[in-house]
This record gives C-alpha cells, structure tokens and sequence, in this order.
C-alpha cells in the first residue's frame, strides 16, 4: 500500500498551516492507495471561529456505521489543515468517474479534504477556500497531476452526495489551475476575482478606478476613492475578498480592499506614512497579503498582513539602492522581487521559509532600461523579462531542476517603457507598445520559437500593457489616447480575437 508521508511537508512548503494529529502517517484503513486526485468534501457539521473544528474526531475515529479515517485532512474554519491519514481513507467510496477520474475505487484513488462547514446553512470561509486551494495545488504537483484531478464529492459520488455546497466547482478548479501554472501568487494591474475580470487604475481625478467585467453583467466601473493618488496600483485576490495597493501623493500607501458584505471598499495605509517612493508591487501568500515599495533611501521595503495572527509585520530587505518600480511574484514557496539599479543593472531578491532575504543579480550587470517584469512557470522555473539597452525584449530564466541560468534576447522589435509578462496555460506571453502606438506581443510555449504579433492593435495603444490569463482565454488592457481602457482577448476554443473599450477616464 502506498502512503504520502510527504504531505505535512508539501502543505507546509505552500504557505498552508498545518497541525499533526498522533501517528497520522501510520493511521489507515486497509486496502489499497495509490492517489491520482483530490477530493473535496464538506463535514455537515457547523464551524465558527470559536469551535474551528467541531468534526475532527468523528474524521479521525469514525462513525458507528464507518470506522476512520474519514479523510487525509480536514481543513478548519480558519483554513488550517489537521492532518490525519496518510494512507487511505474512508471518505469516497465508490466513483461514477469524473473529468480524468475513472470510475472504481475513490478511497484508492483520491486524497481527500474534509472542508469543515456544514454546507446547508454555512458556506466555506475564505481562510478555508484559499488554505484548500493552496493544499490541493501543492498536492497534485506533487503527484504531477493537473487541475482537472480535483473534484469535489457530488462530481463522483454515486450516491447522491451534494458536498461541497455553495461551491462553483469548475471556477475553483480555475483557480488551483492558476496556482499550478504560478498564477496563485500574481498581482498586477488585472486580476481575477471570482468570475470577473478586474482592472484597477488612477482615474484623472486622482482616485481608484476598478473596472470589471463577469458573464452577465458587462462592464462595471466602480470609484473607490482613496485618493489622490498617482503611479500604477496593483491588485489580487485573497481570501475572498479583492486586495488593492495604491502610492498616494503624499507617499503612503493605500490598501483598499473589497468583499461580500461590505457596502464600501474599506482604506488603510499599513504603517506607511511616506514611506513609498515607487508604485507598489505584491502577491497573496498562503494565508498572508504582502506589498513591496522603493523606500526614501532607495532600498526594497516589505509590509505583510497575517489573516491568522491580524497583524502587520515587516521591514527593510538586504540588497542596496534601486531605481524604478520592483516587481514581485511567488514561485512555489518562494517569494521574488526584481528591480532595476541606477547603473542598469539587475536586483533580485528572494526568501523562502527557513532563510533570510538575500539579493543577487542573475549574472545580468547592465543594460536594463525598464521596470522588470516576470512568472513562475509550471512549478520549476521562474522568469524575468525587460527592455535592454538597445529597447529590444531581454529575458533570464532560472531553471530549478538543472540550477542553471539561461535567456537572450527575444526576437520583435524595439519596444518603449516596461513589458508585462504572464503566464497562460503552458504558454508564455509578454506585451508591451512600441514608440509609434504598436501593440507588441511575444509569445512562446513549448516546441516553437519566441514569436511576435500585434493582434490588430496599430497606433493605439497610449501607455504600458497589462495582461490577464483566464480559463480560455488570454487578454491585454491599455489606455488609448481619449483616456479609456481598450481590452481585446484571445480565444483558445475559436481562434477569435475580440476587441472592446471598457471607458473610464484613467490618468496617464
């Protein structure tokens, strides 16, 4: 019988807190385990943040009509994971097959998660959502499975389940997908909240401009105030709620965030007071938001807000003075912000749990002329692009498995300010406007060279592109010259390109 013993560690790496329940590695139930997939399920008991765990015992013991384990984990009100079998479990049972899932065994063939809710009269917390979705990520690249391998109980149960309630099961597989391919811990200027699309931008007055767009709606363009602010804000989601990072005019940062049951987007400044001399850059963090700035001295400074001990922690990283606006993202359990020196040289900085910030410089010394731009790429590489000294398109890329640096220059023409780079399925895309209004777009997945195209966008586009991965669909937003958002998409399915104008009246 095979087991995970490796999954306290695995969970732990992700950002996902996690207690350990007795000789969980060796409580089992006989028969065979060899899993290709997980499985969610919700406890149909009531959790709160008082009683975070009401069905722990009955998952580790069982039930008068089921002897235990129930499940691998359950995950609790406040998204922790208590790990309790690391072989298997009692909590499929048989399979109708699902998506890549087959029918026969589940016990065999799915770790399972019991979600801690009860699912007629409470829905997952946030703290649980995203802990689940960072726990299931971390699993099925483990196993080198892909999203689809996630199911919840209702998709394969043959016997009428209904677990998990209140669930858009296909959004949430989008949403382990994006964390397979690095998306989990992206933040930009577009993001996605749910099934929206977002776009956050300074409008003209100086305040906060959030753009969206869901199935059914259209367009929406919400003030958010905040202001007056100036620079390019930065938004994600996490923990069900949209996280928003903004410079004001007098230096200091401004957090606005967003969620169900609020009538207003709610401000704070993180203890910032002038500090913030660079547009903010950040990514969500297993359970913990965090956001990087130049500071006055020039040097990289980090502030980080903790959803389980609701403070806010933070500091200045080693690595010296930098010039422009830094550029962050996560890479596995890794955390990796890239700049740019006065002399044109390249910053990195990177931590990870169990060492110190540290910087070093990719080899590259001089001739980047842009703010940098990069990913994390299906799980073992991280990337960093930016405009050269001859304003073509410079790329390096650290590769986990070999140790190795490699990169050049990709192939398209001179380009003007910064790119964005972004990940779309195994692809890899970069946008950014040449001097005359062009749209530049390169693009490369595995089996071709780096390409080049402008999708239709010629003498338009009026400031630096941002870039959005979706199911099946990529897309670009920029502001053309009458200070509106112009948003055109590719679809995978169709081959169709799609252009729209969102409005707004965003500031240059």
């Amino acid at each position: 019988m095979a087991t995970i013993p490796w999954l306290a560690d695995v969970l732990r790496a992700a950002g996902v807190g996690v207690v350990e329940h007795g000789d969980w590695r060796n409580r089992m139930v006989s028969g065979s385990f060899n899993p290709i997939g997980v499985l969610w399920h919700h406890t149909a008991a009531r959790s709160s943040a008082s009683n975070p765990h009401p069905a722990l015992n009955t998952c580790i013991y069982g039930r008068p009509d089921l002897p235990g384990p129930l499940c691998q984990a359950l995950v609790d009100y406040h998204g922790v994971f208590h790990l309790i079998s690391a072989g298997r479990a009692n909590h499929a049972g048989a399979s109708r097959g699902s998506g890549p899932i087959p029918a026969g065994d589940g016990n065999t063939m799915l770790v399972g998660w019991e979600i801690d809710y009860d699912g007629v009269n409470q829905r997952m917390t946030a703290a649980q959502y995203d802990a689940s979705l960072a726990a299931t990520a971390a699993v099925l690249r483990q196993l080198g499975r892909d999203a689809g391998h996630a199911r919840g109980h209702r998709e394969t149960s043959t016997s009428g389940k209904i677990d998990p309630s209140f669930i858009d099961l296909d959004l949430m597989r989008a949403d382990v997908a994006a964390r397979l391919s690095g998306g989990g811990g992206v933040a930009g200027r577009a993001f996605q909240f749910g099934d929206s699309q977002r776009v956050v931008a300074v409008g003209t007055g100086g305040q906060l401009v959030n753009l969206s767009w869901a199935p059914g709606r259209g367009v929406v363009r919400a003030d958010w105030g905040g202001g007056p602010l100036t620079g390019r804000a930065v938004g994600y989601a996490h923990a069900n709620q949209q996280h928003v990072f903004a410079r004001g005019t007098d230096n200091t940062l401004r957090h606005l965030w967003y969620g169900p049951g609020m009538a207003t987007p709610g401000v704070d400044n993180w203890n910032t007071a002038g500090r913030v001399l660079s547009n903010p850059t950040g990514f969500a963090y297993g359970s913990q938001q965090h956001v990087f700035y130049r500071n006055p001295d020039g040097h990289l400074e980090h502030r980080f807000y903790d959803l389980n001990t609701r403070q806010i922690a933070g500091g200045v990283w080693p690595g010296g003075a930098f010039v422009g606006n830094p550029h962050a993202f996560v890479h596995r359990d890794q955390q990796h912000i890239f700049g740019r020196t006065a002399g044109g040289g390249l910053i990195h900085w990177f931590w990870w749990p169990g060492i110190d910030p540290a910087t070093d410089d990719w080899a590259v010394t001089a001739g980047v002329a842009s703010d940098p731009s990069g990913f994390s790429y299906a799980g073992n590489q991280h990337h960093v692009f930016f405009r050269n000294s001859a304003g073509d398109l410079q790329h390096r890329f650290f590769d986990d498995p070999s140790g190795t640096l490699n990169g050049g220059v990709w192939p398209g023409g001179g380009f003007v300010g910064s790119p964005h780079a972004f990940v779309h399925r195994d692809q890899q895309h970069v946008f950014g406007r040449a001097a005359g209004g062009d749209l530049r777009h390169w693009y490369w997945w595995p089996g071709i060279e780096p390409g080049t195209d402008n999708w239709g966008a010629v003498g338009v586009v009026a400031d630096d592109p941002v870039g959005l991965s979706t199911a099946n669909q990529h897309h670009v937003f920029y502001r053309i010259a009458d200070g509106t958002l112009e948003h055109r998409f590719f679809e995978d399915t169709t081959g169709r390109l799609t252009v729209d104008n969102w409005g707004g009246s965003l500031a240059p």
